[in-house]
């Protein structure tokens, strides 16, 4: 995974925004307008409005134009988050980046909870993500916040390394902030686990993974 020599935060982003980052067993790839109905449909579900705040559902003209405010931006970077079978399971993002690379945010995660079941594709949809963030982008410290009942995302974050900070307030709602600073970025454990199940499918059959669409959201 390597991008062309560049000078500035938003040359990065608008390279990435052309680029899929693959996976071993999911890929990220740059959200796209065909790309809304699926997003759509995984946000809209009960369990994804409530994790994300999101009091109304979404329609095709509320993300284009949401997508399109994205697109103006050049701190911004948005995926969905696609199996090896080109079926979409969710999406996420990396925002806020800083000119000086000194902090940015990962978030708007959305993930197809049932399929999620199958192998850990939200792992690894973080772990490519922190990836970037360190590795390519170079930043300094990455931030979150997740609904204080989310207990399935507190504890992937932990995994991955991220110390609690702070709480703020949303809406009336307590979200838990937490950050991980690049020198404690240490992925390889995680990333032993996630290549381990890629093994493992690889050795099942095909059209054996199936499951109803459910999501389970940041």
């Amino acid at each position: 995974m390597n991008l062309p020599p560049v000078r500035s935060v938003a040359d990065q982003v608008l390279a990435l925004r052309e680029m899929r980052v693959e996976g071993s067993i999911v890929d990220l790839v740059p959200y796209a307008h065909e790309h809304h109905e699926a997003v759509i449909a995984l946000r809209n579900t009960e369990r994804a409005r409530y994790f994300l705040l999101q009091p109304e559902p979404l329609t095709v003209e509320k993300q284009t134009r949401w997508f399109n405010g994205i697109l103006a931006r050049r701190d911004d970077v948005q995926w969905t988050i696609v199996r090896k079978d080109g079926v979409i399971v969710g999406a996420t993002a990396l925002y806020g980046i800083t000119d000086d690379r000194a902090r940015a945010e990962k978030g708007r995660l959305v993930i197809d909870e049932a399929r999620s079941r199958e192998a850990p594709y939200t792992l690894e949809a973080e772990l490519l993500l922190l990836d970037i963030a360190f590795g390519l982008f170079g930043i300094q410290r990455v931030e979150t916040s997740v609904r204080h009942d989310n207990a399935t995302m507190q504890s992937i974050n932990t995994r991955l390394g991220f110390v609690h900070t702070g709480t703020h307030d949303n809406n009336g709602v307590e979200y838990y902030l937490s950050s991980l600073r690049a020198e404690q970025y240490q992925p390889q454990v995680l990333r032993a686990l996630v290549d381990g199940w890629a093994r493992r499918i690889r050795r099942t059959p095909e059209n054996t993974i199936h499951a109803p669409l459910q999501t389970m959201a940041r």
